[in-house]
Order: structure tokens, then C-alpha cells, then sequence
């Protein structure tokens, strides 16, 4: 896999985050902190995941567990995701990498939190 195609999967899952962070916010009264806190705790569950299937398994599981109440968004899986195709160790490791960090810096970063100011 080429670094445009982690990049390819890290601009997916930012955006993914983002998304599914939103439809959180929705869908609930809670605090944003409190979201925050319920974001990192799926992102701590996806990453200790130990093997490939599982890992695909459990991301596939936390978006649907949130989009379908989520009618003003919508979220594609990448064909990576979706496809049956087994990942080998290395896909593995590059893919859940880019996964995670896009997952996590959609809600924690310091460039998230100066679009959320400027929406207020």
C-alpha cells in the first residue's frame, strides 16, 4: 500500500469521525466533554483489538451503532472495511493506524476544536 492510500484511509476515517461525533451529539443531551469521553472510550476498545477480523468487526459494529439514528448525515464503508478480503499483519497494522489516528483527531485535535469556535 502507497502513503496516498494511508492517506486516502486517514482522510476517510477523519471524516468519519467527525461524522459519527456529530450524529453523537444529536442523538443525545450530553455534555460535549461527556461525548468526548464516550469517543475515546470506542476508539480504546478498537484499538486493543488484536487481530484483523475483529478489528474490521468492532469498527463496522461502533458505526452502526450510531448512524442509524443519524438521518441528517450519511457514512460509507471503504472498500477495506467492507470487502471480505483478509488484511495481512502488515495491512493490519497500517490500516487500524491510519484508522485510529483519524478517528482521533477528528474530535481531539487542536484544528477540530478551531472549527467547533468557529461554528459557534
Amino acid at each position: 500500500m502507497s502513503e496516498k492510500e494511508d492517506k486516502t484511509i486517514y482522510s476517510w476515517a477523519y471524516g468519519a469521525g467527525r461524522i459519527l461525533f456529530d450524529c453523537m451529539k444529536q442523538e443525545t443531551n450530553s455534555d460535549v466533554e461527556s461525548l468526548k469521553r464516550q469517543f475515546r472510550n470506542k476508539i480504546l476498545a478498537l484499538r486493543s483489538e488484536q487481530s484483523p477480523e475483529r478489528f474490521k468487526k468492532k469498527l463496522v459494529d461502533e458505526i452502526v451503532s450510531v448512524m442509524p439514528d443519524c438521518r441528517e448525515k450519511s457514512l460509507g464503508l471503504r472498500e477495506e472495511i467492507r470487502s471480505e478480503k483478509k488484511w495481512s499483519v502488515d495491512e493490519f497494522y497500517r490500516y487500524s493506524t491510519a484508522i485510529i489516528a483519524g478517528l482521533y483527531e477528528a474530535v481531539f485535535s487542536s484544528h477540530h476544536a478551531q472549527e467547533e469556535g468557529e461554528k459557534q
